[in-house]
């Protein structure tokens, strides 16, 4: 009989601590099931979150209104039902100026209901930078034509060459790479080979004072049209699309009429072209979509008198910093090729 008690006593004393393993297991299955859920709803909120920030900083451009709106749009979009956001936009342009979205998300609890816990608040911060070009490294997009600091209209058709005849624009003796060192233009030769991609340009900074080529250029810039444009002229409408907001996508970042110009100044700070040899200070970057050549402009064979003017369409593009390029501050007064990033 006494054995029997005891034996039962035992029994007793396993069930208890099965029972209390169990508990504790599915103690350890709440945690680790609404953990694991917790932080797949964090990453999802953090990508609506992302995303809204980068759409709005990109619209930043187009004004702070825009911007908040681009935001809240694209959050919207990737969001699941229940989430609030709120945006803010920083815009002062003198340091990095930004887009901001903080998000909330209430995330179910699972097991974890049973221990009175039935959902998570998730609360999470995205900020999107602007920042503009300092230094451009050539990808055999940057064009030897320089344009005078001034309002440009996206859009709009501008002369971005004029052959010296022109009071905003002119030729640019660009240093070009050679190996893994830069050297000095040398004459039409280099200059034509510039315009059709055969030369890249060395690396070209903000504050910089690059020589202008003087002279009558209308054969070189014809022939390295030609060259440049051999597959054929494309639309304005295949290389890149207006939104509703103004700003621009590109459809073919890798079209040769895609290009970027130099925004410059005299050395003066003045915003007429120099005569003779003389310098150009740059202060800036922008892209322009190529139309045409000549008075009044042509899409096809550039004859050498059309070489007198290069027509460009100034468009508003926010992209992704090429490599051995610098950004800085974002000053969209005289330059408007800039580049966004998450910050935060």
């Amino acid at each position: 009989m006494r054995r029997a008690a005891t034996a039962r006593r035992e029994h007793g004393q396993v069930l208890a601590v099965i029972i209390l393993f169990m508990v504790s297991l599915l103690g350890a299955c709440a945690l680790v099931i609404d953990l694991g859920n917790a932080y797949y709803q964090r990453q999802s909120l953090r990508a609506a979150a992302d995303a809204g920030a980068l759409a709005g900083v990109a619209n930043l451009p187009t004004s702070q209104s825009a911007a908040t709106s681009a935001a809240n749009a694209q959050f919207d979009k990737n969001a699941k039902g229940g989430d609030v956001r709120s945006s803010s936009v920083t815009q002062n342009f003198t340091a990095g100026d930004s887009v901001t979205v903080t998000a909330t998300r209430q995330a179910p609890s699972f097991f974890a209901r049973i221990f009175g816990h039935d959902h998570t608040t998730i609360t999470v911060t995205a900020r999107a930078t602007i920042e503009s070009y300092t230094t451009y490294a050539s990808t055999g997009n940057v064009m030897p034509f320089g344009v005078m600091k001034g309002t440009y209209t996206p859009g709009t058709s501008y002369t971005i060459y004029g052959d010296g005849s022109s009071s905003n624009s002119g030729a640019l003796s660009l240093d070009l790479k050679s190996g893994s060192s830069c050297g000095n233009a040398n004459g039409a030769n280099d200059f034509r080979n510039t315009i059709n991609g055969g030369s890249i340009a060395c690396p070209v900074s903000v504050g910089q004072a690059v020589d202008t080529k003087p002279g009558s250029n209308t054969g070189p810039v014809a022939q390295g049209l030609n060259t440049r444009m051999s597959s054929g002229w494309q639309t304005f409408s295949q290389i890149v699309q207006v939104g509703a907001n103004g700003q621009y996508t590109v459809l073919d970042p890798d079209s040769p009429q895609l290009v970027v110009v130099p925004i410059v100044t005299n050395l003066a700070g003045g915003t007429t072209w120099p005569n003779g040899s003389s310098q150009v200070r740059v202060v800036g970057f922008a892209y322009f979509v190529i139309t045409g050549c000549g008075s009044p402009s042509i899409q096809g064979n550039c004859k050498n008198s059309d070489g007198k003017y290069v027509n460009g369409t100034f468009v508003g593009l926010v992209d992704t910093a090429t490599a051995g390029s610098t950004t800085g501050a974002w000053n969209p007064t005289s330059s408007t090729a800039s580049t966004i990033q998450l910050t935060g």
